[in-house]
């Protein structure tokens, strides 16, 4: 029971630090958006709109169906239930940053700065939306 106790705290710890890295790397591009503006039409910044959000719907979708199938984990019958646990929220984690990964990639390209806020934005909600839970563990 103490290595669930322990576990929960360090999956929490896990979560938190994709949250920062997440705010960390959208300051930094904030900081250095006057460098990289440049003139765009408005054609091109409402397709990376377009795209940025039909993936953040997609990601996000597909991250909460994957976490109702892969959680709880029962902590009796697998021997390496943490490892399973860690890999699952990476994953869930890394899935639910696509649109801001997408959104850092056209922001380096062409500097919509409306672009990188979408990604941020739907990046930060599907943290929150598949964020540790203490019915995760059985």
């Amino acid at each position: 029971m103490q290595k669930v106790i322990l576990f929960k705290k360090r999956s929490k710890h896990l979560y938190y630090a994709f949250i920062l890295s997440l705010n960390i790397l959208f300051v930094a591009c904030l900081v250095l958006y006057p460098y990289f503006r440049l003139p765009l039409s408005s054609s091109l910044v409402s397709y990376s709109l377009l795209i940025i959000f039909v993936v953040g719907l997609l990601s996000l979708s597909l991250a909460l169906f994957l976490r109702r199938r892969l959680f709880p984990i029962s902590t009796l019958r697998d021997d390496y239930w943490s490892y399973t646990a860690t890999r699952r929220y990476f994953w869930l984690y890394a899935l639910s940053l696509t649109p801001f990964g997408l959104s850092f990639l056209i922001y380096i390209l062409f500097a919509p700065l409306s672009v990188l806020i979408l990604g941020y934005l739907l990046g930060l909600c599907g943290l929150i939306l598949v964020r540790p839970k203490e019915e995760d563990l059985s």
